[in-house]
């Protein structure tokens, strides 16, 4: 619900606008309608070349403020949209043409959204309206449209892919009489016999902990109400065919507002929340360019590829992990010699350099792998409890501990844990201490660590590793 009502604001925002057109447009059709009564009164043969252009005009600008009329309500089609550019003389191709699928990549012609979309041309009102709200953003505020704009994008995608595979499956149910089996809809598994007491409890499992043997069902907490989007709905013929085509032309709008931003005055927090945004969007934002990678070297490829445009400076989503941020988001493994700096590193770290490194930014940077936390929007005057709040949600989700006392940590937890202790019996410590009081999983974790004391061994207590799984999935707020 809070989703809605913050996109419902985005199109509040935009009405203003919007009625000014409107009002221009009905003084414009009055002076029309005024000197058609004077040419009546006033024979001439001649036609007045400047009435015929205006006109013209009046007509594109009746078809426009039409086509986004239709798009605020979602309920128009492609074919709405060719037939506007078709009348701006546009014959350009708007989306992709997909490439086989066993190398999980669509073949761009061009980028989605920075040069397939081409927009309506502004009136001279409008393009003063939009060059004065460029100059009135908040690096923040910026950011986090940014973040809400992707999401929206990602979340109309998933809407679309879902209702063709409800609509697709109800056929083949009613032949096989078989439930609904589907890469968007990892509810429950369905081929485990060992996780139905999961399936009793009807809640998600996002990073399949509760597959390992012996695992001891639980409730994961607020991961259990996220959306996963997966593959299956990154498919450039949903992208064409949804209401996202103009949540891609407000991003559009907002990414080159991005190329204005004056970061000097923010405060330590304002500059870490938007740089968690930021990255977090390139990456969006890359997947959305470039398409889905086979392979975790193409995933390394494609974080350095991903760019933005802040205040004049090209920075790839590699670089503010590494180089702004100070952290790393992945299993990822850099070539060697690689991590040495450039020049143009250098200056970025000199540029945007945070003074020093949140450790709890782990839990923030999403890379769009099964393994990453869920993308969420930081703000700069919350972004300590935000970061905190991400913290204890993804590890309530991404712990085992079994029936035999058996623990299990995610990779991405256990290549970062000098930054939370120096041992592993410091590392279950620090883990029991960040869990909610009242759950299933600290008491099972104390339990375990007891037991393991109460051997009276010397040795660290036994946590095993749950590899990083890079397939691809974002976990979405609905």
């Amino acid at each position: 619900m809070k989703e809605l009502l913050t996109e419902l604001a985005m199109v509040e925002s935009e009405i203003p606008h919007l009625e000014t057109q409107i009002s221009q447009l009905k003084h414009g059709l009055n002076q029309e309608h005024e000197a058609i009564i004077t040419k009546e009164k006033t024979p001439s043969k001649q036609k007045n070349p400047i009435m015929q252009d205006k006109q013209e005009n009046m007509v594109f600008e009746t078809k426009a403020l039409h086509f986004i009329s239709k798009a605020m309500k979602g309920d128009y089609t492609l074919s709405d949209f060719m037939s506007l550019n078709e009348t701006m003389g546009n014959s350009g191709a708007l989306f992709q043409e997909k490439i086989p699928k066993k190398s999980g990549y669509f073949k761009t012609r061009e980028s989605i959204v920075e040069a397939n979309l081409d927009l309506p041309p502004k009136s001279p009102s409008s393009a003063l309206i939009v060059e004065k709200n460029s100059q009135n953003w908040h690096p923040n505020k910026l950011s986090e449209n940014i973040m809400k704009c992707l999401h929206f994008i990602f979340v109309r995608l998933l809407r679309t892919s879902r209702a063709m595979e409800l609509e697709k499956s109800n056929n083949v149910t009613r032949s096989m009489n078989t439930p609904l089996s589907s890469r968007s809809f990892r509810l429950e598994n369905t081929l485990n016999p060992k996780s139905n007491p999961q399936k009793k409890l009807r809640q998600q499992d996002p990073y399949g902990i509760f597959n390992m043997e012996g695992s001891i069902p639980r409730d994961i907490g607020p991961y259990k109400n996220l959306a996963m989007f997966t593959s299956s709905s990154m498919d450039p013929n949903c992208i064409s065919t949804s209401s996202s085509i103009p949540l891609l032309k407000k991003l559009r709008v907002l990414m080159s507002n991005l190329q204005k931003v004056d970061l000097r005055v923010l405060t330590y927090q304002q500059k870490l929340a938007f740089w968690i945004n930021m990255y977090n969007a390139c990456i969006m934002h890359g997947y959305l360019q470039y398409g889905l990678p086979d392979t975790s070297e193409d995933l390394l490829a494609m974080t350095n590829k991903a760019t933005l445009d802040v205040g004049g400076n090209k920075i790839s989503a590699q670089a503010m992990e590494h180089h702004i941020l100070g952290k790393q988001s992945t299993g990822l493994k850099i070539q060697e010699g690689s991590d040495k700096e450039d020049d143009g590193e250098a200056t970025i770290r000199k540029l945007y350099g945070l003074e020093s490194t949140d450790r709890n930014v782990m839990f923030a940077l999403c890379c769009g792998t099964r393994s990453s936390p869920a993308v969420r929007i930081y703000t700069g005057d919350g972004v300590s409890a935000e970061l905190e709040k991400s913290k204890q949600e993804y590890l309530q989700a991404s712990i085992m501990v079994s029936n035999t006392k058996r623990i299990a940590f995610p990779e991405l937890l256990l290549n970062n844990m000098f930054d939370f202790a120096v041992d592993m019996n410091s590392l279950v410590q620090w883990v029991c201490q960040q869990l909610p009081t009242s759950g299933s999983l600290r008491k099972s974790m104390v339990d375990c660590y007891r037991n393991h004391n109460a051997g009276k061994t010397s040795s660290s207590i036994s946590v095993e590793k749950i590899p990083y799984d890079f397939e691809f999935q974002y976990l979405l707020a609905m």
